[in-house]
């Protein structure tokens, strides 16, 4: 089971209002996406991982591993951002390379912060609604915004799709692992040649189990799913 939809089940606003919740998350989005703030922004995501782990009770410690993967993709951006290249030296740091200065000037120190503000508000405030609302909430909450059924099926789809990724990797993995086949760069590398050789056509094996299963029920091609 994924980290986030585990806490999506047994967090303490899992049966919380999740309509609410979503106005909330959409509401906190949209001032952090149109008001260029840093100080409304850095309270937002103060707000908003205050009431995911002290009030949700999702541990501190699970939602920084969770807040971690999209924070990473964040600081490499910013590093595009910062570093700028010039001949004249209109930097508050640089390093010069042949009559080229290579630093960080004050407009993108700046532009910086506030796109870090921003984007940990937004974050914070997705995951927010992510790790306290289970899919069937959501998925109910898309229908109630009458978000066409398609876009619905294919969320329910690509997730269920996820799991089974995960679980196939982690499987061929552990098996990988018994064999020592990770030990020496040689032997990692071609380790992970078969597990993606591996992993493609497991999923696809799946993914025909999926369609006989589907046809055996007398699928119509629609997927009922709950209000």
């Amino acid at each position: 089971m994924l980290l986030i939809d585990k806490y999506a089940h047994i967090n303490k606003l899992k049966n919380f209002n999740p309509m609410a919740k979503f106005i909330f998350a959409i509401g906190t989005l949209n001032i952090a996406i149109l008001i260029n703030n840093i100080y409304i922004n850095l309270l937002i995501f103060f707000v908003m991982v205050n009431l995911t782990t002290f009030v949700a009770k999702i541990p501190l410690n699970k939602y920084l591993k969770i807040f971690v993967i999209p924070f990473g993709f964040l600081v490499v951006s910013i590093i595009t951002i910062l570093i700028s290249v010039s001949n004249t030296d209109i930097f508050i740091f640089s390093i010069n390379i042949k009559n080229n200065y290579i630093g960080i000037t004050y407009q993108s120190l700046k532009d910086a912060f506030y796109i870090i503000g921003r984007v940990l508000a937004t974050i914070s405030s997705t995951l927010f609604f992510g790790l306290t609302t289970p899919l069937n909430n959501i998925i109910r909450v898309l229908k109630k915004i009458k978000v066409p059924y398609l876009l619905i099926e294919l969320l329910v789809l690509i997730y269920r799709f996820i799991f089974i990724f995960l679980q196939e990797a982690n499987e061929i993995y552990t098996i990988q692992e018994m064999k020592f086949g990770y030990i020496g760069f040689k032997n990692s590398c071609k380790s992970i040649s078969l597990l993606i050789k591996h992993l493609f056509v497991r999923v696809l094996v799946k993914y025909e189990d999926m369609v006989i299963a589907l046809d055996s029920k007398l699928f119509d091609g629609e997927f009922k799913i709950g209000d």
